[in-house]
This record gives structure tokens, sequence and C-alpha cells, in this order.
């Protein structure tokens, strides 16, 4: 009868190019999406603030049969979220059963900063999974940039390359004599 933690942090991650939930023995593929900006896929963490539709869709057949839920707080830390999770939603949708196995909703992130997503799956016995992933909407790290910081690298390496070549080649061209004319032979 008590809810099962499923994962303390990182609840979504990406296997095999999807992003992967794992909540109580199951699965469920997420996918998230802005409707203006990036037209990329993300899983943990938003670019930036506005509209944001997001889905869940259970993997294991079993979850097509239990209601799932979902909830979007602001990460106020543990001991405030506990006293009154109420006053960080941004977000609520109480557990549905989805005979289609998928669940879409929208939120618009007004505010940039640190947000829960947490998924509730329950079934007919009263067995309750509960999983929880923390992401980020609208702020910008080192670990966020790492992909664009090394396509810079990457770009500066090459054209390092191409200018070493080609100064090589100009060397080479200046040192050796020209074809012999006719009468320097």
């Amino acid at each position: 009868m008590t809810p099962e933690m499923a994962a303390a942090h990182g609840g979504v991650k990406l296997e095999q190019d999807e992003c992967v939930l794992k909540i109580g023995p199951s699965t469920m593929h997420f996918v998230g999406y802005q409707r203006t900006g990036e037209e990329q896929e993300f899983c943990e963490d938003i670019a930036q603030t506005g509209p944001t539709v997001i889905g869940l869709t259970a993997v294991s057949a079993d979850l097509r049969d239990m209601a799932i839920g979902v909830r979007v707080i602001k990460d106020v830390g543990a001991e405030r979220e506990k006293a009154d999770i109420e006053a960080a939603t941004v977000f609520y949708r109480a557990p549905k059963v989805y005979q289609n196995g998928s669940m879409t909703f929208e939120h618009d992130f007004k505010e940039p900063g640190h947000y829960v997503g947490i998924v509730t799956v329950s079934d007919d016995l009263g067995n309750v999974w509960v999983s929880r992933f923390p992401f980020t909407v609208g702020l910008y790290s080192v670990m966020g940039m790492i992909e664009y910081i090394l396509y810079g690298v990457a770009f500066l390496g090459l054209c390092g390359f191409l200018w070493f070549m080609l100064s090589q080649r100009a060397k080479k061209g200046a040192a050796s004599p020209g074809p012999l004319s006719a009468r320097e032979a």
C-alpha cells in the first residue's frame, strides 16, 4: 500500500535514441518538444521558456491497464515540497487509465529554473509507483553547452589543420624551381 520510489535523480535517460523513464518494474518513453524555438526533442533540459508539449508512452503492456498521473513542480527542496506540494506545483493531471498507453500534456513554462516531474502509476490492487525526474527550463550550463563547445573545438582544429597544410604546400611551391625553359636546358 505504500508508494515505491523508482528514481531519486535522473529518472529519464537516453537509451538508443529514446528517452526512457523507469517506473517501478516497468518503463515509459518520455518525449518533449517546444512549439517555438528548437525543433529538437528533449529528455531532461528544456532550452527555453514557453509552451512545451510532453508525452509519456507506456512501453510495458501492464502499464496500459494502470492509472497514470503527472505533476510538475518547481524544485523548492525536499522539506518545502513535503510541507506544501500544492504551492510548488505548476502543472497537475490526476491519474487516469489511458487505453492507448499514451499521455500528452502541454504546459507554458513562464519562468526559467529547476523543476521536477513526478509520474505516478497505480494499479487496481492499490500498488503505487512514483518516478521523479529533475530537469531545467531556460538555464544554460557548461554541461548543457558541452556539445556546442566540442563543435567549436573541432571547427578550430579543422581550420588549424587546413592552414597548416596550405602553408606547407606554399613552402614547397616556393622552394622547388619551376620547369626549365628551352634556353636553360
